[in-house]
């Protein structure tokens, strides 16, 4: 809730701020959002394309990249996320990857020890140190270390939508 109170303070749309005044972002006020953006962005000959993992990719409605396309596209960006989504999407990520708001390096920890990228003598101090000078004792590449990443606790990745039992929630 501290967050939205921030974001809030700092000042935002009259739209991002009517989502953000309850303390939570649902699915449907971020797709809501998304779309804004997007409409934005084709008053401009410009698509977004949202990953559900999180990103985006943006790209020119008629297909052509001029060498300025990021210079002249990046503004256009900025304007309309200003108006619509400056603080959505990262609120409802952060929500939906750690609800309870427990410590980032407890959950990183545990979970690339269950996926069995770490043993028990990698601590949260060696996580955090890592993470500082971004060279990692383990592969960070590795489709468990990015699931690691994105979704610690394993609270929404594709797998366990689909019912499946994921590497993740399975038992050491």
């Amino acid at each position: 809730m501290d967050e939205f109170r921030e974001a809030l303070r700092q000042g935002v749309s009259p739209y991002e701020a009517a989502i953000l005044s309850d303390g939570e972002v649902t699915a449907a006020e971020l797709e809501d959002a998304h779309h804004h953006v997007r409409q934005c962005l084709r008053e401009s000959g410009l698509d977004i394309e949202y990953d559900p993992d999180g990103g985006f990719e943006l790209s020119s409605r008629d297909g052509k990249y001029p060498d300025d396309f990021f210079k002249r596209s990046d503004p256009v960006l900025r304007a309309c996320e200003e108006r619509y989504d400056e603080h959505v999407t990262m609120l409802f990520e952060e929500t939906r990857r750690n609800p309870e708001k427990q410590d980032e390096a407890e959950i990183a920890v545990a979970c690339l020890r269950r996926a069995g990228l770490v043993g028990r003598d990698y601590t949260e101090r060696k996580w955090r140190a890592e993470g500082d000078t971004g060279v990692f004792s383990f592969d960070e590449y590795d489709k468990r270390a990015q699931q690691c990443q994105l979704d610690p606790l394993g609270l929404w990745r594709e797998p366990w939508r689909r019912g499946r039992a994921p590497w993740w929630r399975c038992a050491p």
